[in-house]
């Protein structure tokens, strides 16, 4: 006999697995949908047709001559490069290294005084600053001594003569002296040009000033009363330099600095100078570039007589460009760059284009010199190559 209720226990047993199946099928499809959505289930994509009147065929673009492209599309035509003045390139005023000094000490030890500033104008032989050293002092002992070896040495030698005069000693006597007397002088030469070797000039009992190498201004100066100084120390304590000259070094692109040389015109500004234009000449082109900006320092040497060039002024230099043999000027715009390389759109015989590498160099006014890629006379686009661009892109 069936126990009462068993009926509906088992009823109710059935109602709760066909829920649960009913809620599985669910987030099953719930799943798949998102499975869908997320896109790990996509159609194959369908190849960008072509724009309307515009072909792409095997690297050349083919436009129709109704193809509403040309709207935004402008032809130039490459023109030979003649010489011209390049765009404003950022530069800073320097000293010429090649009227400066650096000052250093070749002997260790205390600085006990600083007789100038940064900025202040020295004369050559000036003392500058003041180093006490167990080193000084054991030289200046030694020159004291030798001198008055060698005053002893003259006495001597002066009364021995006097004594062979009179026949009181022998011939032989004079000589010795003589000899006594040759060995102190050299003793003392010696010491002297010990202290002179330091570069340096007498300045108290104890101490010693290093003396300025040349006349100028001091452009650095590094040191300070009572800080160590040795011959092992790292960079100058001081620098002096001769401002009547000065260097104005331009940062210019790799690309750009090819049209440059030494000996070629420059002509610099600077905010500092409004209005003021000066003219030199491209003193140095440097053969390493900046591995981080890409950029090629190039000095350019001005006369500076006035001394209204002060180092470490900003200033900009435009470089007078003779172009290489061949080279022709486009527009700025018709180039463009992928980030390895340069290339334009030019126009072949057949209405189409063509992408074609090229390398420039300076560039003016809107204007770049293309040095290589391009002959004269060819049409290329000025404007709208990107357009172009994209589309070349798109079917590759």
């Amino acid at each position: 006999m069936t126990e009462p209720g068993a009926g509906d226990r088992r009823a109710r047993s059935r109602a709760r697995l066909r829920s649960r199946l009913g809620l599985a099928a669910a987030l099953a499809a719930s799943i798949l949908g998102v499975w869908r959505a997320a896109g790990y289930e996509r159609e194959r994509p369908v190849a960008a047709a072509s724009p309307p009147g515009l072909a792409v065929e095997a690297g050349r673009i083919a436009l129709a001559a109704d193809a509403p492209q040309w709207r935004f599309l402008r032809l130039a035509t490459a023109e030979p490069a003649g010489q011209r003045w390049t765009d404003p390139q950022p530069a800073r005023i320097g000293i010429d290294q090649t009227r400066a000094s650096k000052v250093g000490v070749a002997v260790g030890g205390r600085v006990t005084k600083v007789f100038v500033e940064l900025g202040e104008r020295v004369r050559k032989g000036e003392p500058l600053f003041a180093v006490a050293s167990p080193e000084i002092a054991e030289l200046k002992a030694e020159r004291e001594k030798a001198g008055v070896d060698l005053e002893a040495a003259r006495a001597t030698f002066d009364r021995v003569r006097a004594l062979v005069a009179t026949r009181a000693l022998p011939a032989k006597e004079e000589a010795s002296a003589l000899q006594q007397l040759r060995q102190a002088e050299v003793a003392q030469r010696l010491a002297e040009s010990k202290m002179r070797s330091l570069s340096v000039l007498p300045d108290a009992q104890r101490d010693l000033a290093v003396s300025a190498p040349r006349g100028g201004l001091v452009v650095e100066k590094n040191v300070l009363v009572d800080q160590q100084v040795s011959p092992d120390s790292s960079g100058s304590v001081m620098v002096i330099a001769d401002l009547s000259s000065v260097w104005v070094t331009a940062e210019v692109f790799e690309a750009e600095a090819t049209e440059i040389r030494p000996g070629d015109a420059a002509r610099v500004t600077s905010p500092a100078l409004p209005g003021v234009e000066l003219e030199g000449r491209v003193d140095m082109v440097s053969s390493v570039a900046d591995p981080a900006r890409h950029t090629l320092p190039i000095q350019v040497r001005l006369a500076n007589r006035e001394g209204i060039l002060r180092p470490n002024v900003y200033a900009q230099v435009r470089f007078a460009c003779v172009p290489r043999p061949g080279a022709v000027e486009v527009p700025a715009s018709a180039v463009l760059f992928d980030g390895a390389r340069q290339y334009v759109y030019v126009q072949d015989g057949r209405g189409g284009f063509l992408r074609r590498d090229v390398t420039t160099g300076t560039a003016h006014e809107g204007r770049v010199t293309v040095l290589s890629g391009l002959g004269g006379g060819q049409k290329l686009v000025a404007e709208g190559a990107v357009l172009l661009d994209n589309q070349l892109d798109l079917s590759e």
